[in-house]
């Protein structure tokens, strides 16, 4: 009963903040500078969490302007957390934008989206990264291509990397992990299978308190490496920090 309580709670409080979150996109975005989006952004994440349920523990250097940074993949929540602690633009799988609210908010806020199946799409939005990246602006990829249990780390596909080295920035290595509130692996937070979006968030909404803990690893020079040389060594770092 305590569980269902704190879940239909919570879902109330989020239904709300979705509201205040499109109300904020859709009115003032357009009226304020990036700059101002940006703090905007962090502060609706960090608040998203909270009701959610998430305590947000981080640590490591913040990235720099224009980085890639590269992450495993747990959750949908991912995005968030890591728009909490300093935002950036995301590549995401063309799908999220028919989640309800969550992606048209996401498509909002410099979002790039892909189709894993198509070659075509994979090349342009190698484009437009190596474009955000020369500019000085940090963008993160889920190189995995799809969500883990969060136990361990996928392969890399490696065709991303390669705006890095085209633009000559720094790959900075990132490392997600969920521990639920015993400071156990959280199965509640990872998004994988055939769970649906609205179970996801419930399952997340039922925990007593989930704590996502991030790693910012050091920067990783991509001159002189092929796409492969860096995924491959981004992937060792990010797996060095699972146990």
């Amino acid at each position: 009963m305590r569980a269902r309580l704190r879940m239909a709670w919570r879902i109330g409080r989020l239904a709300l903040h979705l509201a205040d979150g499109c109300t904020r996109v859709g009115l003032f975005y357009p009226l304020v500078s990036e700059r101002t989006q940006r703090k905007m952004r962090a502060r609706w994440s960090r608040q998203l969490l909270a009701v959610l349920g998430v305590e947000l523990q981080a640590r490591g250097p913040l990235p720099r302007p224009g980085q890639l940074l590269v992450s495993n993949h747990i959750s949908w929540v991912d995005v968030f957390v890591i728009n909490a602690i300093s935002p950036l633009s995301f590549v995401c799988k063309d799908d999220v934008r028919s989640w309800p609210v969550i992606g048209w908010l996401v498509a909002r806020n410099q979002t790039v989206f892909i189709r894993r199946s198509s070659r075509s799409s994979a090349a342009e939005v190698r484009d437009r990264l190596v474009g955000s990246l020369s500019c000085g602006r940090s963008v993160m990829v889920f190189p995995e291509g799809t969500t883990s249990d969060g136990r361990g780390v996928l392969p890399f596909r490696a065709a991303l990397f390669q705006a890095a080295i085209d633009a000559g920035r720094a790959v900075k290595p990132v490392r997600l992990r969920y521990v639920d509130h015993r400071g156990e692996h959280a199965d509640a937070a990872a998004y994988i299978d055939d769970t649906t979006f609205w179970q996801s968030v419930c399952m997340l909404a039922r925990a007593p308190r989930t704590v996502a803990r991030v790693e910012l690893l050091p920067a990783l020079p991509s001159h002189g490496m092929t796409r492969q040389d860096l995924a491959q060594l981004t992937h060792a770092q990010v797996s060095a920090r699972t146990d």
